[in-house]
């Protein structure tokens, strides 16, 4: 019979998913993360769900409770980071302008293309591309040789996906 080991509390849980290291480095995440990069949190007490963003919650977890409309950010741009130290809390605005200062604000969007981690195609190939788009070819069949979807291709041809190439 297998039996599954559950964390005691939020603080085991916590003890449990975070890599630890030396003070002034990052601590990762090791569970689970989501599409932007954060760390997953699923910790259950009392049969309610505690789910959030590891570093969100690992704030929580050391500072206390935290109003709703209030940000955490990382003085370290490693979203996977759990170092308290690491954390502090702050407005949208003053999230925005880190991300401006640490050079990763989304403009263009994080979330496409090379500048995301998991960008399936690199800018040479959307160039390609694009130039298979202008001699007139169709998204279906541009779409199997770079094994992407034609919806990918079709993004890239409105500019909504790689629109600054």
């Amino acid at each position: 019979m297998r039996h599954i080991v559950r964390a005691a509390g939020p603080w085991e849980y916590y003890c449990r998913k975070v890599a630890f290291a030396h003070p002034s480095e990052c601590w990762e995440w090791q569970g689970s993360c989501g599409s932007p990069g954060y760390g997953n949190w699923y910790y259950s007490l009392h049969g309610l769900p505690k789910a959030g963003t590891a570093h969100r919650r690992t704030y929580m977890l050391f500072n206390g409770p935290i109003a709703a409309d209030v940000v955490i950010c990382h003085k370290c741009n490693n979203r996977r980071c759990c170092n308290p130290d690491h954390l502090y809390a702050g407005t949208h605005y003053t999230n925005a302008a880190d991300r401006k200062a640490h050079g990763t604000a989304k403009n263009p969007p994080l979330h496409i293309g090379s500048k995301q981690w998991n960008s399936r195609l690199t800018e040479s190939q959307v160039l390609e591309i694009k130039q298979r788009l202008r001699l007139g070819e169709i998204p279906p069949r541009i779409a199997p040789d770079y094994r992407v979807g034609a919806t990918t291709i079709y993004k890239i041809r409105d500019g909504s996906n790689w629109g600054w190439l």
